[in-house]
């Protein structure tokens, strides 16, 4: 049912790295919908980054600061 849901996401682009030997430090597991947001713009969001959007979106749903449009 999982089958090629969760995607390995390099944190530095390999066009930046260019040729190099990839470590597991260099590498950040996320689902299909977080990998398609961290590359949603032409300045990549880093997981951390998407992680806190995340976040703070949650805790403005849970307070009723944020309505569903």
């Amino acid at each position: 049912h999982g089958l090629d849901y969760i995607k390995c996401h390099h944190r530095t682009p390999l066009h930046v790295t260019g040729e190099t030997q990839t470590r597991l430090a260099d590498l950040a597991l996320v689902c299909s919908n977080c990998h398609r947001m961290i590359h949603r713009t032409r300045q990549w969001l880093t997981v951390e980054q998407l992680q806190n959007l995340v976040t703070t979106q949650r805790q403005l749903l849970l307070d009723g600061s944020l309505v569903h449009g």
